[in-house]
């Protein structure tokens, strides 16, 4: 169990979470989940967000739970139709044993992160426990360099939140900011706090356009911006667009909806980490230098790839790691140019190159593993073609099957991609040891340094 002071900690942000909303009906399935306090357990808030796009989206609904944890835990997990015959957590590296007895699921939680509670091999209606470490450094309500969102609902419209240089914004536990936010030649703001950020009231892109603001959206000038804590529900296009160098996204939850909704945009030597992303386009773009992402869970919906290398970027940028990564679900089940785990539709002029991919986890993928390809798009402006090279896959395992080929090509005889290596990479237990083993189609006049290493 939890210290004393630990355990206060704990009921305080269990009592917050209780001040929050169903952005749903109540009369849909639901959970209930419990955290165990002394010798009982204690109820802890569930949030529900119906589908924005339910002509598309698999899922109906999704439910989530917030707490903070310094120490193992113990939770119990219901539905309100009494049916939970198995269940069991992901990411699976995380060990997790999970008990069923009597319709209830118990298990131990004993470091912070993010889970999925699969209940009856069911993703129609998901259910992630967010357990946060504990807050440090809480601002005071009164501090004029805060702006602050205690707990309850708060409304903004069509408003932004426009945070000064060096301000923090605060969204408490148990706080539902219904809005979006601005950061707009500011350097060195925060965002954070343990409470929600939604945008289920603001409408969805209209069909290719893309036109809709963002949920949290920082420019050029905006440098060393730090996003950290909390959960974004319901943005109707990017969840966090950070344009500015130096920027920090860490132990942010995000679950979106709509075509449009990409996970996390991030300037040059940006850091991404401790995160969850649910998204309907691209999780993660990997489009400026120096970037880090790590220890990181992502759920893919229909739409885009957990991993982005670029839609026609113009610059050059190089020097990319990511590490670490669990991939709990991809939804693709219709092809298209961005229907892949890794993915680039590089119609930009620029030349990319140095990416490091390794440590990485992949379940419940079963279309496409990769697509690497130089091809003009709608979007693409540049008239000259790109290039891309030194990419490393290594220590990657996917369950597979996937039923569609990897592709490495460029619809260009001057765009080229170089120094492709799998190594260690599994898919089914199975070493990848040649283009047969991945089922890898290439264009051989554009494709080149193609390695396998075991």
């Amino acid at each position: 169990m939890p210290h004393v002071s630990q355990r206060l900690s704990l009921l305080f942000h269990l009592a917050a979470g209780l001040f929050g909303t169903l952005f749903g009906p109540v009369s849909m399935l639901g959970y209930s989940v419990e955290i165990e306090t002394e010798e009982s357990f204690t109820r802890i808030k569930t949030y529900l967000s119906l589908a924005q796009k339910p002509d598309s989206n698999l899922a109906e609904a999704v439910s989530w739970a917030s707490f903070s944890i310094a120490s193992p835990v113990k939770l119990r997990v219901t539905a309100s139709d009494g049916r939970i015959q198995q269940a069991r957590i992901l990411p699976s590296s995380k060990n997790i044993a999970v008990e069923v007895r009597e319709g209830a699921a118990y298990f131990t939680l004993r470091e912070s992160g993010q889970f999925y509670l699969e209940i009856n091999g069911e993703s129609k209606h998901p259910l992630f426990l967010f357990a946060d470490p504990l807050e440090s450094n809480l601002p005071a309500t009164d501090d004029s360099s805060v702006i602050y969102f205690g707990p309850g609902e708060h409304h903004l419209g069509d408003q932004f939140v426009e945070p000064r240089a060096g301000q923090t914004v605060y969204i408490a536990a148990g706080a539902v900011v219904h809005g979006r936010i601005r950061v707009a030649n500011a350097p060195g703001v925060m965002i954070r706090g343990r409470g929600i950020l939604r945008g289920g009231h603001l409408p969805g892109n209209p069909p290719d356009t893309y036109t809709v603001p963002h949920a949290i959206e920082a420019d050029q000038a905006s440098t060393g911006v730090t996003v950290e804590g909390i959960t974004i529900v319901e943005s109707p296009h990017y969840q966090i667009l950070l344009r500015g160098a130096d920027c920090v996204v860490r132990n942010v939850k995000l679950l979106g909806w709509w075509f449009g909704t990409d996970g996390i945009g991030i300037g040059p030597r940006g850091l991404v980490e401790d995160s969850f992303l649910r998204c309907n386009d691209d999780a993660l773009k990997l489009y400026h230098s120096g970037m880090v992402v790590r220890r990181c869970v992502i759920w893919q919906m229909e739409n885009g790839a957990p991993f982005q290398l670029s839609w026609n970027m113009n610059p050059d940028n190089a020097g990319f790691r990511v590490s670490d990564i669990d991939i709990i679900a991809v939804d693709h089940h219709q092809d298209a140019n961005n229907r892949a785990i890794f993915n680039s539709i590089h119609g930009g002029r620029a030349h990319l190159r140095d990416y490091l991919f390794e440590n990485i986890r992949i379940e419940n993928a079963r279309f496409r593993f990769l697509m690497l390809q130089i091809k003009k798009t709608n979007w693409a402006r540049a008239k000259e073609w790109g290039r891309l090279s030194n990419i490393v896959l290594r220590n990657i395992s996917a369950e597979g099957p996937f039923s569609q080929a990897s592709v490495i090509s460029s619809d260009h005889p001057t765009g080229r991609i170089d120094n492709v290596v799998f190594e260690n990479v599994r898919i089914a237990g199975n070493l990848v040891t040649s283009m047969t083993d991945l089922e890898l189609e290439i264009d051989p006049a554009t494709v080149s340094g193609l390695k396998f290493r075991p």
